[in-house]
């Protein structure tokens, strides 16, 4: 059942505005499935879901001697605990006493509500990231030059670095943009990323590894609506047509103390296949590094 009160469409609408530029991020990171009801997972409180995640190389060509049809990808289910996230606000009768709008209420639970699932998506992404074995083969001297950064990882054989995101740090992010400024280089970080031999480059505040080195499908995350089976004065479902993140919302009444309780809720989690230590075997590999 769709979202009706006028005040709060308004709201589902710039909640998705607050909270998509976090979900565009980790569409970047990783094979993402937001959906409302997408097959082939149930989500229950306290339990651990599997996600396939892989690495993915560059084709080979068809060996008949060596029969390299029994040879497949390094692919894998990385275990995740989706966490239950509630955030609204409450509207009580005194407010409305008071001259306060309630359509404009209604609109600042966008920004609460968006801005707190775009910090759980984000926190979970980290999270996942800073959990990778760090490298001992793959590493990185304290100040990196531009051309150490393009190095990086060069000489791995079943990576296809062109593919992959470089996921970094504040501080990371700044010494490769310092890197670029002492050479007169400006661009965004796609453009950045691309001159350094990766498809995108993701900025991750607060991520304690500097670096990590995310081949396609090797992150995988998945958002969920719980089932709302009581009755409500309003609930519903609201997806994003842009990213397919989906979101309930619930308008509870509290008779006890006259006032309505709007909630967006969800489940989201965020797992990773991570690269051996040596980083010989597929993975995100996350940066170490160098004396």
């Amino acid at each position: 059942m769709a979202i009706t009160s006028p005040g709060l469409v308004l709201a589902v609408e710039a909640l998705f505005g607050f909270v998509r530029p976090t979900m565009v991020k980790l569409s970047k990171l990783g094979a993402t499935d937001f959906s409302d009801a997408a097959p082939g997972f149930e989500v229950k409180p306290g339990t651990t879901i599997k996600v396939p995640v892989s690495s993915v190389s560059a084709a080979s060509e068809y060996n008949e001697e060596t029969n390299n049809y029994l040879t497949g990808g390094d692919t894998a289910w990385a275990q995740l605990t989706a966490v239950h996230y509630l955030q609204g606000f409450d509207l009580k009768g005194v407010d409305l006493d008071n001259g306060v709008n309630a359509a404009k209420i209604k609109q600042l639970f966008s920004r609460r509500a968006g801005a707190g699932i775009a910090l759980a998506a984000h926190n979970a992404a980290k999270a996942a990231l800073d959990g990778v074995t760090a490298s001992t083969g793959v590493t990185l001297p304290a100040a990196p030059t531009i051309a150490q950064y393009e190095a990086l990882a060069g000489t791995i054989g079943w990576l296809d670095k062109a593919s992959a995101v470089l996921a970094v740090n504040g501080a990371e992010g700044g010494l490769i943009k310092g890197a670029f400024f002492d050479k007169g280089v400006a661009g965004d970080e796609q453009q950045l990323a691309a001159y350094l031999g990766f498809s995108d480059l993701v900025v991750i505040p607060g991520m304690t590894a500097r670096a990590c080195i995310v081949p396609p499908s090797s992150m995988g995350f998945i958002g969920r609506v719980p089932a709302i089976i009581a009755r409500y004065a309003e609930a519903g479902s609201e997806t994003d047509p842009e990213t397919g993140l989906a979101v309930g919302i619930v308008v509870a009444d509290d008779q006890g103390k006259n006032r309505q309780v709007v909630n967006g809720d969800l489940w989201f989690g965020a797992a990773v296949q991570s690269a051996n230590a040596g980083a010989t075997a597929a993975g995100v590999i996350k940066v170490g590094t160098s004396a």
